[in-house]
């Protein structure tokens, strides 16, 4: 059984994450979810590189067995991909997309983020069976940031549109050719060739629903390969909220007027370009906020904030890097007449 997850319940996980002081063991580490009931096993492959960003995949087992089964069967592959792997238990048996597996997910992802410098623009999904059906549910029908997908042995599930039509995450499948749900594999390619997803398709003779270390390889081999222009955790522009720096930074901005009125401000429709926007607080036409992200890291390896508005409300300016997670806050008190703002150390985040 496989049941689709709202994009809502997913959204969670993409918040950047604590990190750790921790130094991360190499090998295979689990860790405990206790708000769900379930667990995490993590892959880190010896010698990977933790002093930059580094893939991982989410990997989702199949039905009636346990995210165990797979650790003889990804890590070498892991290794020779050098990419760190992520298998959360299920909430059930049955498949995925039940009971309490939203939170799994995002709690996973928000473990082991917080234990490794992940690459957000390289957090692939993948998986066999069940899992590897809900992987591209995942992947399409939400807004996730998933930078690709790698099916094993999966059924047929329509997917009507494609959530993020500005990034269509690329598709590797496998089957081998006596599995029963090969038979998928001619609708599935039709559905990917219609929604406009870049797909590729790995068929091993003799083979069934087992899962093959070389397939999987190639598949790891594949994800390693692609990025998102965003990735995990990027900013989704919405009326009251501003993405600058290609949707890496997010900026919000609180208010709150004389009379205890508050709100938050709204982006000015067609006012925004790659590094600036303006902000409206109480009328469309009445503009009161300019915010600018600007890289500084050629001068002194920082990105600058520079922000001028014209009111004396109380307002905080929030400002996220998606891709670390660090937060630039800055609050103008009531009644004062606000300053212009120049912080030309505001966020770091200059190293690729």
């Amino acid at each position: 059984m496989l049941i689709r997850t709202p994009s809502a319940l997913l959204a969670v996980f993409l918040l950047a994450s604590i990190p750790s002081s921790a130094s991360p063991l190499p090998g295979w580490t689990r860790f405990e979810l206790p708000e769900t009931g379930s667990y995490v096993l993590r892959y880190l492959p010896p010698g990977l590189d933790l002093s930059k960003p580094v893939p991982a995949v989410l990997f989702l087992h199949g039905s009636g067995v346990t995210p165990d089964r797979f650790k003889p069967l990804v890590d070498d592959a892991a290794d020779r991909a050098g990419i760190v792997v992520i298998l959360p238990k299920s909430s059930t048996d049955l498949g995925w997309g039940i009971g309490a597996d939203s939170r799994i997910v995002e709690e996973s992802l928000r473990t082991v983020r917080a234990e490794l410098p992940l690459d957000p623009r390289r957090i692939s999904i993948g998986g066999h069976s069940a899992g590897g059906a809900q992987a591209y549910l995942l992947a399409y029908t939400t807004r996730s940031g998933y930078s690709a997908v790698f099916s094993m042995a999966a059924r047929f599930y329509s997917v009507g549109t494609v959530a993020d039509p500005s990034y269509k995450a690329p598709i590797r499948m496998y089957y081998g050719d006596q599995d029963p749900n090969y038979s998928f594999s001619p609708a599935l390619k039709q559905l990917w060739n219609r929604l406009g997803v870049p797909w590729e398709e790995e068929v091993l003779p003799g083979l069934g629903h087992e899962v093959p270390e070389a397939a999987v390889e190639r598949g790891f081999l594949f994800l390693v390969g692609k990025s998102h222009p965003i990735g995990i955790g990027g900013c989704s522009p919405d009326p009251d909220t501003l993405c600058l720096g290609g949707g890496r930074f997010r900026v919000e901005v609180a208010w709150k007027d004389f009379e205890g009125g508050e709100g938050r401000g709204s982006v000015v429709p067609g006012a925004v370009s790659n590094d600036s926007g303006l902000f409206w607080y109480f009328a469309p036409d009445n503009w009161e906020l300019l915010v600018k992200v600007l890289d500084g890291c050629g001068v002194n390896g920082r990105r600058w904030v520079f922000a001028a508005a014209t009111t004396t409300v109380e307002y905080t300016l929030t400002i996220t890097d998606t891709r670390t997670g660090e937060v630039w806050t800055w609050r103008n008190p009531p009644g004062r007449s606000s300053p212009a703002v120049t912080d030309t150390s505001a966020l770091g985040g200059c190293s690729p």
